[in-house]
């Protein structure tokens, strides 16, 4: 039974993000680069969850592109070390403001999450969480 035009469904997407080999380096890093999503989609939320308490100063800045690593800024998060010290800790991140549409994926874009130069975690990890929206289809 087709739901609708206005119904909606969510995916989430899950990415652990550890501190060994990613977070500890001051480099630039993807997380993922070039992936297609294969639906048309909108991104509706960043979260991170601490999976491993952090230790040192600083922060990470965490972007997610539309496209490839210099693709379109769709999301930012900003992981504050002093935030990521307790383990379960949720931080949000923001979406890039601008028109309609601004957040949206079509079925055939690519997603990249990257890490410019920051700040290395000398401990600390965390699961990264992309909420996409994507409308129902209708049956062909």
């Amino acid at each position: 039974m087709y739901p609708g035009a206005n119904s909606y469904s969510r995916t989430v997407l899950c990415l652990h993000v550890p501190s060994v080999g990613v977070m500890a380096s001051t480099n630039a890093v993807n997380l993922m680069l070039s992936k297609t999503l294969g639906f048309a989609c909108e991104l509706e939320r960043i979260e991170a969850v601490t999976r491993a308490a952090a230790t040192t100063a600083g922060s990470r800045v965490i972007n997610v592109r539309r496209g490839i690593a210099t693709g379109t800024v769709v999301g930012t998060i900003t992981l504050a070390i002093a935030t990521q010290g307790t383990l379960g800790v949720v931080n949000a991140g923001t979406l890039t403001a601008g028109p309609p549409g601004t957040t949206a994926f079509n079925d055939t874009d690519t997603l990249t999450i990257e890490s410019p130069t920051s700040t290395a975690f000398t401990a600390g990890g965390v699961d990264l969480l992309l909420t996409f929206r994507d409308k129902c289809q209708a049956p062909v």
